[in-house]
């Protein structure tokens, strides 16, 4: 009988294009069945109405929807990975976040008058090979709603301490020595930026 194929969860990033994070999953765990979830309020809910799952991997704003549901997340009995996780991303909140409140609204209000313009500068800043253009699936309103979110979210519950979580070194969006020092399990990817390859590899090589 033919052996039965894994089932991963992803709930991605802010502004990241489904097409383009599903190709960097599937060169890493060509051997899984992918399913992918945009970073809003009801992700949480897809994913519970399509599992059960085998894993469930949060990357960036993804990861920080599910340390606020960890207890949900941990009653849906995947194993979990965060992927450049945080608990509050302004600089301000001092929990591993490098860019201000300010710019993030900044961006927010740049993102309503010139969308393309404010994503490129974003992807560029992430050291992320994607453009606008690949971009143009991802609704203005998910993309406010991320940025809300990514300004005022703060997550204070304890991470239950067999989630895996991997952030890079060479993050420009976070800071990975401050997240060692919130996330006890966190392992520091050298070299890694905020961009995902390089943080699934790392997560395929410690043994899933």
């Amino acid at each position: 009988m033919e052996e039965k194929r894994v089932r991963m969860a992803w709930i991605m990033g802010w502004a990241v294009p489904q097409p383009w994070f599903a190709a960097q999953v599937r060169s890493v765990f060509p051997e899984a069945v992918h399913i992918f979830f945009e970073p809003n309020e009801s992700a949480l809910a897809a994913f519970e109405k399509q599992g059960p799952f085998g894993w469930v991997v949060g990357y960036s704003l993804g990861a920080h929807l599910l340390l606020a549901e960890a207890a949900r997340v941990t009653r849906s009995g995947a194993r979990v990975v965060l992927m450049a996780p945080f608990s509050a991303f302004p600089a301000e909140e001092g929990m591993g976040g490098r860019v201000k409140r300010t710019q993030v609204r900044y961006l927010a209000r740049w993102m309503r008058r010139e969308r393309d313009a404010a994503l490129e500068d974003f992807y560029a800043k992430a050291g992320l090979d994607v453009t606008a253009e690949m971009a143009t699936g991802i609704s203005l309103e998910t993309l406010v709603e991320g940025l809300m979110r990514l300004e005022q979210g703060r997550v204070e519950a304890p991470v239950p301490c067999d989630w895996q979580m991997f952030a890079g070194d060479r993050d420009d969006l976070l800071d990975a020595v401050v997240l060692a020092q919130k996330f006890a399990s966190l392992v520091v990817v050298p070299g890694a930026t905020h961009h995902p390859t390089a943080l699934l590899q790392a997560w395929k090589e410690s043994g899933i």
